[in-house]
């Protein structure tokens, strides 16, 4: 459609305003203050001028002089292009803005120029559309961009200036001859007539080969890239978040353009190896990002890791029609425009908090900011959010870009490229890891002092503010694309059941950590951070479809890591790691499940799901992710490294409440299958032995938040082998009954075992005694001894198994190595020494913890008031006695036996470090042979054997049909 009024206004002022701009800057004619108060205002105004007609699904067309083509030039607008002009907007106007904060920047007669030359050069390479307009427009935005890298006092030799030039120039002639070659074939040059007049033969297949070059060098796409990182990270934060958030992505936009529209014609496996360069691309990327030393190397680094997300994108869409974002019918070209838009306002983000860094430190070297996020909390706030947007953590854009491009590949029968979109999230999240585990370290002792002129510190405020901006939209986009899909929350008896534990946790648990601010490292983050969890907690508990659920959970998960290495010491960031690592394996089994019944169904709300007959595939990835999150023997690692070091109150929030979620989402989900109930006996049997092994393993340790964690994962396999039960079993209403009321007494007795653990050795005379006389409530009812609720609970799980002809002498033996565990656990906390850290418990706050050791005790019995659960409860007390009398004796012959007995540990403790030492060594010299591999890519010589070698295959590719 021809643009007609203010539109056909809005696409040429969009190009010719900066541009004029520049022009004015150039002469001195406007201040950079009024450029921008100029520019800014007018460029946001083309834009909305220009909405009303493209989000119609129309596309306008602008033909310059009247001249329609082939003997005119056309500019071309769509809703694509428009998300793209928008994107280029916002991440240049917050740039723009940032540049007028730094003196040296806002001053610069020579910079502005080039600035508004780039974005004007920006808007017209998105709107171009013919194959010589957009080599103008390429070439206008990378000399402007070689411009501005040389501007910056880091590149004071104009080395990576140079080397951005001598690449672009070797690109621009690749994609010349490839237009060349085109024309003089069908004598057209715009996109639109080219898809009639472009013939699938060799001469064809080599200009297509050759404009696919020159673009990847431009993207910088690995192994093409050797000139990004240094150039990127040496020009200032502004410049590097225009250019690594837009430039990169509007060349690979260019390439969409080019394959989705005329070259899907050439039916060659050239695509095919498109894909794997954006594979190597993921993978290289990553690495060499989380190997990095400096701030903005590791940032720049990220954007070659996920320009390989734009390749894999043309794995999927072949289209000789360019697709518009439905995400309706074929979510593949919206989920791959998707995440392009959110890591450009996510990458403009963290340029804009490292130049916030850089102003405040005068450095940007990692070493050197250890725990410097106390220091400036604004600042990687920012890069938080961004980085997770990056992650893909629901339920930010990045996330509902990788979901959709995840089902495009799903629905083609793509595995591998489902595969390599799952699999990039561990490249993402090793160099976001690296970053966020300096920042969240403890202070150094001899930190230094920030030494900043106030001006400074303004900016480095106003810079962090703008990050935070970006980083906002970055998640926004995420919630905006998906609100129609929220089924809104639901309460049932299975999700109360989860709740009202909740409900008596979290308040204590808040409370406790304001009260004890004073005690603990960093407690107001702490508290910020156990608040965010709660909220997150309660909304997961009553989501009513599964993405809510996953959504949550995820967020709770990286909640959870900020938890565990929450001190910042070496043991707490080592089992962060761990935690964090097993966590993303859940995230992304989960995520393929959940894409797999997407793809299946077409409905995730937990009631559309009882509809369906769910895919065995999906099930088991969902069942391998809540399995993790639920420490599940075999998948347990993490539980028994994480909880010790966590911050009590964190211990109890996880082990009480989060782990949980595994068994809840388990709930939900396998019951619906006819597939899983072949699960039961297995589940049943591994979940009993799972629970006699957990709680032998604990007895042998002597710290007790370790035996804790050891006690949960040997309730977790008593809760696993319930849902064996629920599933098979011939009576299944006794056997959710018992599970029920196992995971509520388990939740409050942990939770409050885990509060009293951390109170016993910080509270000292009478004060102490009652803190470890309130445990033995809890620990005598996850024994089941009467009279506290655990033996009604003890005696239903007995019932439900009898009914199934299981084994239940495992029952009794795990009943007897519970008490053994828990006898073992006040042991140690009654000869524990005090610690140096002493609590202050008011009246108010022990009266509220000791009403939450008394629920466990409690709560099976107002289940039996409310509906019995066995006939003669009064019989059950004496026959309960057994197991407890049996742990008992044992627990006696064991101290007569404790100085015969060989002191287990210390050998297992040696040997364990010798092997971490030997990883550590092994690790190290693995990072200096994959930073040497990447040196060697440098020379110039390099370069092009890599050229060559991706030529060889574009040339290979392009004999094999497609």
């Amino acid at each position: 459609m021809t643009a007609t009024g203010l539109a056909a206004w809005a696409l040429p002022s969009s190009i010719l305003l900066p541009l004029g701009l520049s022009l004015a800057a150039f002469l001195g004619a406007l201040s950079p203050k009024r450029q921008v108060a100029l520019g800014l205002p007018a460029m946001l105004m083309c834009l909305v001028l220009s909405l009303p007609a493209t989000l119609g699904g129309e596309a306008l067309g602008v033909a310059l002089g009247n001249w329609p083509p082939p003997l005119g030039i056309a500019w071309h607008l769509d809703l694509p292009t428009l998300s793209m002009l928008g994107m280029t907007a916002i991440v240049a106007g917050a740039a723009s803005l940032a540049l007028l904060l730094d003196p040296s920047t806002s001053s610069d007669r020579h910079l502005w120029p080039l600035w508004w030359m780039m974005w004007g050069g920006l808007n017209a390479l998105l709107l171009s559309q013919d194959l010589f307009n957009l080599y103008v427009t390429l070439e206008l935005v990378t000399l402007a961009g070689v411009g501005l890298v040389a501007r910056s006092p880091h590149d004071r030799f104009g080395e990576a200036a140079l080397r951005y030039l001598m690449a672009s120039l070797l690109a621009s002639l690749l994609y010349l001859l490839g237009t060349a070659l085109i024309y003089g074939q069908t004598g057209r040059l715009d996109l639109g007539l080219l898809v009639d007049a472009l013939e699938d033969d060799a001469t064809m297949r080599l200009a297509a080969a050759l404009l696919t070059l020159g673009l990847l060098i431009k993207a910088a796409v690995v192994p093409l890239h050797t000139w990004l990182p240094a150039a990127h990270s040496k020009a200032q934060a502004p410049v590097s978040a225009m250019l690594s958030a837009v430039v990169v992505a509007a060349t690979l936009f260019v390439l969409w353009r080019l394959w989705l529209a005329p070259l899907a014609q050439l039916h060659s496996a050239q695509l095919d190896w498109l894909v794997l360069i954006g594979i190597a691309a993921l993978g290289w990327g990553g690495v060499q990002a989380a190997l990095q030393t400096r701030l903005k190397l590791l940032i720049a680094w990220s954007t070659l890791c996920h320009s390989g997300y734009a390749l894999l994108l043309l794995g999927l869409e072949a289209d000789m029609n360019w697709p518009t974002p439905n995400a309706a019918h074929d979510p593949a070209f919206p989920g791959g425009l998707l995440l392009l838009l959110a890591h450009g306002l996510a990458k403009g983000a963290l340029f804009l908090a490292a130049g916030a860094i850089v102003v405040a430190h005068g450095h940007d070297r990692l070493s050197r900011l250890a725990g410097d996020a106390g220091r400036l909390p604004l600042a990687w706030l920012a890069m938080a959010l961004a980085g997770l947007s990056l992650l893909g953590i629901p339920p930010t854009g990045g996330f509902v870009g990788k979901w959709w491009l995840l089902q495009g590949a799903l629905a083609q029968g793509h595995y591998l490229i489902a595969a390599v979109v799952l699999l990039g999230t561990f490249f993402t999240a090793a160099c976001l890891w690296r970053l966020f585990d300096l920042g969240l370290r403890p202070e150094p002792r001899r930190a230094a002092v920030i030494a900043s002129r106030p001006t400074h510190s303004d900016t480095t405020r106003r810079l962090a503010w703008l990050a935070l901006g970006l980083a906002a939209l970055a998640w926004g986009l995420g919630p905006v694309m998906t609100l129609t899909t929220w089924h809104g929350l639901m309460l049932d008896a299975t999700g109360l059941a989860f709740l009202l534990p909740a409900l008596c946790i979290w308040p204590l648990v808040l409370w406790a950590t304001y009260t004890w601010r004073a005690t603990f490292p960093a407690a107001h983050r702490l508290l910020a951070i156990l608040a965010a969890a709660a909220v997150i907690h309660l909304c997961t508990l009553l989501a009513a479809d599964l993405l809510t659920f996953y959504t949550g959970a995820a967020l709770l998960s990286l909640l959870g890591w900020a938890m565990v290495q929450h001190d910042g010491h070496r043991a707490s960031r080592l089992a962060g790691l761990g935690y964090l690592a097993m966590l993303l394996l859940a995230e992304v089994a989960m995520l393929a499940g959940l894409a797999l019944i997407a793809n299946a169904t077409g409905d995730l709300s937990f009631a559309g799901l009882t509809r369906h007959e769910l895919p065995p595939l999906a099930l088991g990835c969902l069942a391998f992710g809540l399995a993790i999150k639920a420490g599940v023997i075999g998948v347990h690692a993490w539980l028994p490294l994480a909880h010790p070091v966590a911050p009590p109150m964190a211990s109890a929030i996880l082990s009480g409440l989060m782990i949980k979620l595994g068994l809840l989402g388990a709930l939900r989900l396998l019951p619906l299958s006819d597939a899983t109930v072949a699960w039961g006996p297995g589940m049943v049997i591994v979940g009993l032995v799972a629970a006699v092994y957990a709680a032998l393993r604990g007895i042998v340790h002597d710290h007790a938040k370790v035996v804790l964690a050891w006690s949960s994962v040997s309730q977790m396999g008593l809760l696993t082998a319930l849902l064996g039960l629920v599933l098979y079993s011939g009576s299944p209403a006794t056997a959710m009954t018992a599970l029920l009321l196992l995971a509520a007494t388990h939740s409050l007795a942990k939770a409050s075992l885990f509060l009293g653990a951390g109170m016993a050795n910080r509270v000292h005379g009478r004060e102490h005694r009652w803190v470890l006389l309130g445990m033995l409530l809890p620990a005598l009812a996850l024994a089941g001894v009467p009279p506290t609720g655990g033996v009604l609970v003890k005696t239903t799980m007995e019932n439900a198994l009898a009914a199934a002809e299981g084994a239940g002498w495992l029952l009794s033996l795990s009943s007897i190595a519970t008490g053994l565990l828990m006898l073992r656990l006040l042991w140690l906390l009654w000869r524990s020494p005090p610690s140096r850290q002493t609590l202050h418990l008011p009246g108010s706050l022990l009266l509220g913890w000791a009403t939450l050791a008394a629920l466990p005790v409690l709560v099976a019995w107002g289940w039996q008031w409310y509906a019995p659960l066995v006939a003669a409860p009064l019989a059950i007390l004496r026959s309960g006695l057994l197991e407890p009398s049996l742990a008992l004796g044992l627990a006696v012959v064991a101290v007569l036996l404790k100085p015969r007995l060989p002191q287990p540990g210390r050998a297992r403790l040696a040997w364990r470090q010798a092997l971490e030492r030997q990883g550590e060594r092994g690790f190290r010299r693995l990072a200096w042979m994959l930073k040497r591999s990447e040196s060697r890519l440098q020379p110039w010589p390099a370069f092009g054997i890599a050229l060559g070698f991706v030529s060889l295959g574009m040339g290979v590719a392009a004999l094999i049909p497609g």
